[in-house]
């Protein structure tokens, strides 16, 4: 295990940029919100670390507290019911919003106008709000829904992160004595003709597992990684993140990994690997991978990973599958409504609550020290 680490030490300290795939099916925009299958892409914005000194919003007055809350959810769109959510997200108290890609799907003219939009219903400050992007399979590099690029340009990184800014980035939160360390990556998804593929050994997994190490190793009390695509799902997708990178976090013991991608709402078990589980298999069920099986909404902090997908902020809901053979790593799935998860983060507490903006499903968990 030494002899792995300082393999995956070396890879990153050499690590440069190098340069997915979008097999989504193209859901057509709602009666009245349609616009062009395609359109010019406007001037990408650099994929800098952060803006220039002096255009940083502040960071909340949260930057020294002991507790905060933020929330998340993917497949946004800019529709009646992309609307409700981001009216509730105004209320919710969130000091950022972790935006699980797939954005604006031609809903509004341009990607520059999908961003005034979103902007125009951000809480306070308002248009400085950290929306905090990852990059999804409808604007990766030539996709015909936009670009990433040109989305970070109008929602750019408000806290200070490092890395590539809606590709491969984390941000630590508070920025004073920090509760959490989020890590947002973009699998299986171009950026600015980059590839970004999580297979042991290559230079963005080794990223990846320094990055979530280097968290454990300053103290940081919670670790978070956000994505769009998914493995195990009982939805409509299939594993598209590949199998090594599922079972790095899993064996990291990040405490929630969170991804949108299918258009629903799934919590998992808790999951870990050890005797009996070596490693998740896709499109099947390993008992022994699972540590707690959630059924009372309590999970224990250290013991395992956390899955929560979370992709029905505003586009059309896709049904979720209880026959499916990855079924029984769920604890709770829904498909009959829409909008985000609210995380209130603490030291030794994440209590979570999925926040319905149509329909009346809801759910609450929490990951807790003993």
């Amino acid at each position: 295990m030494a002899f792995k680490r300082l393999l995956m030490l070396a890879a990153f300290l050499t690590y440069a940029a190098c340069g997915g795939s979008d097999d989504e099916s193209r859901t057509p925009p709602p009666t009245g919100t349609e616009a062009p299958a395609s359109r010019p892409s406007a001037t990408p914005s650099p994929t800098a670390t952060s803006e220039p000194a002096g255009t940083l919003s502040p960071v909340p007055a949260t930057a020294a507290a002991s507790s905060f809350v933020f929330a998340a959810a993917g497949d946004h769109g800019a529709n009646d019911d992309t609307q409700a959510s981001l009216a509730l997200l105004n209320q919710s108290g969130a000091a950022f919003y972790l935006a699980l890609g797939d954005m604006d799907y031609n809903q509004t003219s341009s990607d520059a106008a999908w961003c005034e939009y979103i902007k125009n219903g951000l809480p306070a400050p308002g248009a400085t709000f950290p929306f905090q992007l990852v990059a999804g399979n409808h604007e990766g590099t030539g996709s015909p829904h936009g670009d990433i690029l040109n989305h970070a340009a109008c929602l750019p990184d408000r806290l200070i992160s490092t890395g590539v800014y809606a590709a491969e980035y984390y941000f630590d939160y508070p920025a004073q004595n920090p509760l959490l360390r989020a890590i947002m990556i973009a699998p299986n998804v171009n950026v600015g003709g980059v590839s970004y593929e999580y297979r042991q050994g290559n230079t963005h997994y080794s990223w990846l597992s320094a990055t979530i190490d280097e968290a454990r190793t300053a103290g940081i009390p919670w670790v978070v990684v956000g994505m769009h695509k998914n493995c195990i799902t009982t939805g409509a997708k299939a594993c598209e993140i590949g199998e090594d990178l599922l079972n790095l976090l899993v064996e990291e013991k990040v405490d929630l990994v969170l991804q949108g991608h299918d258009h629903n709402y799934q919590r998992s078990k808790q999951l870990s690997l050890g005797e009996g589980c070596r490693a998740l298999q896709a499109d099947s069920f390993n008992a022994a991978c699972v540590v707690d099986d959630g059924d009372n909404a309590r999970y224990t902090r250290g013991s395992g990973t956390v899955i929560v997908i979370s992709g029905n902020f505003g586009m059309p809901l896709y049904p979720v599958k209880p026959g499916d053979p990855e079924a029984d790593y769920f604890a709770v799935i829904d498909a009959n409504s829409h909008g985000f998860t609210k995380f209130s983060v603490t030291g030794d507490r994440i209590e979570a609550e999925f926040v319905p903006s149509t329909g009346d499903f809801t759910d609450a968990f929490a990951i807790a020290s003993d």
